[in-house]
């Protein structure tokens, strides 16, 4: 199970490494043309929906440790990004929560989280990162992409389209760190809690410890 949260905090560190678009933080994989949408631009009506969800799958690797989880993204426009992770098909593992104010990441096996605001985090203070750089590629409201986050597989929801496959790549410490994202069953679904409550007993570890630990080195 360590391997595993480890894995899954790597997961969320990707995404807020790549969104920045920095050399500093990409691999050096070209994107495909697939990688940017034709409804792209500042004509996209981005009013609608204000919520989407869909069945999530990824693969995630670094060097040699790959794990391979299933589980849900749940989005609501301008409010909140949840991803959340399941293994044997029924047990919720770990959940990523992205909101405007602070990202979480609640270690359910082992009764921890992180809890900050992207401004207490060094690295992503310094390039600029917050909610919206984030939502902005689930969204497909990007002119282009990263080399780092590839986006392919784009279907129609709402009266806008969405990509359905992500692939997210970064070098840092020597080793490559991967996650393959693969959607289905969009939908506007609203019927979902929007925010997560920590349970009482779980024990909040501090973000430097932890993303430091896994990012720097």
């Amino acid at each position: 199970m360590k391997t595993r949260y480890k894995l899954l905090t790597l997961f969320l560190c990707a995404l807020l490494a790549v969104s920045c678009g920095t050399k500093k933080h990409v691999a050096s994989t070209a994107p495909t043309e697939a990688a940017v949408s034709p409804s792209q631009g500042a004509d996209a009506d981005r009013s609608v929906p204000a919520y989407v969800t869909a069945r999530l799958s990824s693969q995630l690797s670094r060097g040699d440790e790959s794990v391979s989880v299933g589980g849900m993204l749940r989005m609501k426009r301008d409010d909140v990004i949840q991803i959340s992770l399941v293994t044997f098909g029924i047990l919720e593992v770990a959940r990523i929560e992205m909101t405007p104010d602070y990202f979480m990441i609640i270690n359910k096996m082992e009764r921890q989280y992180v809890k900050a605001a992207y401004s207490d985090v060094s690295f992503l203070k310094d390039a600029g990162i917050d909610f919206r750089t984030i939502q902005s590629y689930f969204w497909d409201e990007q002119t282009s992409s990263p080399k780092a986050w590839q986006r392919s597989d784009f279907v129609s929801l709402g009266g806008r389209t969405f990509p359905t496959k992500h692939i997210i790549s970064i070098a840092r410490g020597g080793k490559s760190v991967k996650a393959t994202i693969t959607l289905s069953n969009l939908r506007n679904d609203s019927d979902w809690q929007t925010h997560t409550p920590v349970p009482t007993h779980y024990t909040e570890v501090p973000v430097d410890k932890l993303l430091s630990r896994l990012i720097e080195r």
